[in-house]
């Protein structure tokens, strides 16, 4: 079927064809997130989060269950070596392992002396440093979280050196915050609150830390669905994409809302990546599938992977 699209401004036409097919690839899932392109073997990464299991989808159409966690997996990305970091909701640990599931072990389970709440979506940084959300969702009862008392009135964006596990709050005062994603040039943050439906920006310094905190964007509130903003990427241009209320949300730079790539009548779009031979192919993680289709632009990702500076390859 084709795209349905919202066009709020003509700039969009530069980024996406309004004549593309979507097609659901992975059907009958439970609540995917965690949408990871496997540059190392040229597949699709996701997690279903509800039955734990980290799946996977090659291009010649096979899916299924890589490895089962066991531990509710939520965001994933990965490190400088090729390794997952992945965000746990039943264990409220931040854990890495390599792409079979082997290597296990715990990056983040607290920081100066009390539990994470639940990570939930994590990247990494050219230079190995680890940021990440730390929402309550993984602490409310299923199908996602394991209902348990909340540890801390704070919802901060963490962060964490991997080398020598030192962890401090990178940003604090968050309704509940979920996706996150860096500019090109690493120097802006973009965090979004969940609950309060919008996205700030943070400059990062040299050392990591964040300063500069204002409001990026808006994202809509929408009565065709109760979705908030969710998994959030940029692509080789820079623009923000945001899952959110009907879909995946596109924003300039500059905050300026482009459109709206509608999923509400397939599926609840959470979380997304692009992959494929030239970065092209848009993988949008639902509620109960994995879509699929394509953008005239590759995410950043795949500028970073040609230019050999990450992710590089698991070597397993």
């Amino acid at each position: 079927m084709k795209v349905t699209w919202k066009v709020l401004d003509e700039r969009l036409l530069e980024l996406v064809d309004l004549e593309e097919e979507i097609e659901e690839i992975v059907p009958k899932m439970h609540l995917t997130e965690g949408a990871l392109w496997d540059y190392g073997k040229d597949r699709l990464l996701f997690n279903d989060i509800p039955v734990s299991n980290t799946m996977y989808w090659t291009k010649d159409g096979k899916s299924g269950v890589l490895f089962h966690n066991g531990k509710k997996a939520n965001g994933q990305c990965f490190d400088l070596k090729g390794r997952l970091v992945v965000c746990e909701h039943a264990t409220s640990f931040l854990s890495r392992c390599h792409t079979d599931g082997l290597e296990y072990e715990v990056l983040a389970k607290n920081c100066d002396g009390v539990e994470l709440n639940s990570p939930n979506d994590v990247i990494c940084r050219s230079d190995g440093l680890i940021y990440f959300t730390d929402p309550d969702y993984g602490r409310q009862d299923a199908p996602a979280g394991v209902g348990r008392p909340i540890p801390s009135d704070k919802r901060p964006v963490y962060i964490i050196n991997p080398e020598n596990g030192e962890i401090r709050v990178g940003a604090d005062g968050f309704a509940n915050p979920n996706g996150l994603c860096f500019s090109m040039d690493e120097k802006v943050l973009y965090v979004n609150d969940s609950p309060n439906y919008c996205i700030e920006a943070f400059d990062v310094a040299e050392d990591g830390s964040l300063s500069g905190r204002r409001m990026f964007a808006k994202v809509p509130v929408l009565g065709s669905d109760d979705t908030v903003p969710d998994g959030m990427k940029i692509d080789e241009r820079g623009n923000i994409l945001c899952c959110g209320p009907d879909g995946l949300h596109y924003y300039l730079p500059d905050g300026t809302h482009l459109g709206i790539l509608v999923t509400s009548g397939i599926d609840t779009a959470l979380n997304f990546c692009w992959g494929g031979d030239d970065g092209k192919d848009l993988f949008i993680t639902c509620k109960g599938s994995v879509l699929r289709t394509r953008t005239k632009v590759c995410g950043y990702t795949h500028i970073q992977y040609l230019n050999g500076i990450f992710p590089k390859k698991d070597k397993r």
